[in-house]
């Protein structure tokens, strides 16, 4: 059933529905939405897909939600599956399941304690990791914090940041099997890294902890190290050196 009051959508059971502007947008059920879609505030609980855009301020995602184009929304709450072609442009979000994303993601915010997987490239002023992560392009921000946890993915091709973190996921009953980052290169003023695997780690201040792997060094301001690690070279460069 359907159902179309004054400016809200309102869709329970299976069914389909054009998309249009809306105030809100409440799915139960399975539903597909031809079109793009508008609205103040988007809610799914069940399993919808729309063919074109969605664009909100609010959008809440507890079920499965696949978008053929893209998605835009000021706050972001994703607990299920969501699945986007097209970029994204998510000013503050949470993703609590995964997030996958075929193109860009941009935003000031994001924090994810699931699984976020993005074809191309991420742009965003804050990231804060519990999950998995998955970038093909640039991982840009100005300030990254990242804790490795279990049974995750972490690969990102490259990072450019600010002030870069990654930790190793501490248990409190004994001794975790550690979860390594792999990236090609991570580039930044402030770097701290653990359990990580990287060919070129380039920074001003830059410190090398437990479980890391790096091919070569370089630092221009100082380098300090501890714990376990490998690291084949490392190469103190002037500071106005790129």
């Amino acid at each position: 059933m359907s159902q179309a009051t004054g400016k809200d959508l309102k869709i329970m059971g299976e069914t389909q529905s054009n998309g249009g502007q809306f105030d809100k947008v409440r799915t139960m059920g399975e539903c597909t939405i031809t079109g793009s879609v508008e609205a103040d505030s988007c809610k799914v609980m069940g399993e919808c897909s729309i063919s074109g855009d969605l664009s909100c301020t609010t959008f809440k995602n507890m079920g499965e939600v696949a978008i053929g184009g893209s998605l835009a929304a000021k706050q972001a709450r994703l607990m299920g599956q969501t699945q986007v072609q097209g970029h994204c442009a998510l000013q503050q979000s949470v993703v609590y399941g995964e997030l996958t994303i075929a193109q860009n993601v941009t935003g000031e915010s994001m924090k994810v304690h699931g699984m976020l997987s993005v074809s191309g490239d991420v742009s965003l002023e804050a990231l804060g990791m519990r999950g998995g992560i998955q970038v093909a392009g640039l991982l840009n921000c100005d300030t990254i914090d990242m804790v490795l946890k279990f049974n995750t993915i972490n690969k990102v091709r490259e990072i450019g940041a600010s002030r870069v973190s990654v930790k190793r996921k501490r248990s409190l009953f004994g001794p975790s099997q550690p979860q390594h980052l792999r990236a090609e290169m991570i580039e930044g003023d402030q770097i701290a890294l653990e359990d990580t695997e990287a060919k070129v780690v380039r920074g001003t201040d830059v410190v090398i902890g437990d479980g890391c792997a790096i091919d070569r060094v370089e630092y221009s301001g100082s380098y300090l190290t501890s714990g376990t690690f490998q690291v084949g070279q490392a190469v103190r460069i002037s500071g106005d050196k790129k």
